[in-house]
């Protein structure tokens, strides 16, 4: 990863997840944004500190200068990052905006298999610390 590069671990198995990964993908025009599954091998190497309890309950943005981001944050800081989406990422900094979108985030990260699924089966377990939160 190069220094000016921040790193986003998504869930890869989660539908809704990869969506919105390809749609920053699609905005990320300067490659300002890496997007790494967490549950990859590579991601666990490079982010220890991230465990996988952690993971499966929220999106992780790490900045260059090892600042991490979670949940909202993690999207509101990543839309500020893509110039073409900067304009919603402004919208979370308004008064009272991220008290609204963390309780938001973190009731559709706790369903987000229920409203839309799985990209494959869960055999491996990884699902599992997530699952036990619900």
């Amino acid at each position: 990863m190069s220094t000016h590069q921040y790193a986003l671990l998504f869930d890869g198995k989660c539908r809704i997840c990869s969506s919105q990964v390809e749609t920053i993908a699609a905005y990320n025009d300067d490659g300002l944004i890496e997007l790494l599954d967490m549950n990859s091998a590579e991601a666990r190497e490079r982010f220890p500190q991230v465990t996988p309890a952690m993971a499966q309950r929220e999106l992780h943005l790490v900045a260059p200068d090892g600042t991490f981001y979670q949940g909202a944050d993690a999207v509101r800081e990543t839309l500020l990052r893509l110039p073409s989406l900067r304009g919603l990422g402004e919208l979370m900094r308004l008064p009272g905006a991220m008290f609204i979108a963390r309780p938001l985030y973190a009731w559709v990260a706790a369903n987000r298999y229920t409203i839309g699924g799985r990209t494959e089966e869960c055999t491996d377990g990884t699902c599992q610390p997530y699952r036990s939160q619900s």
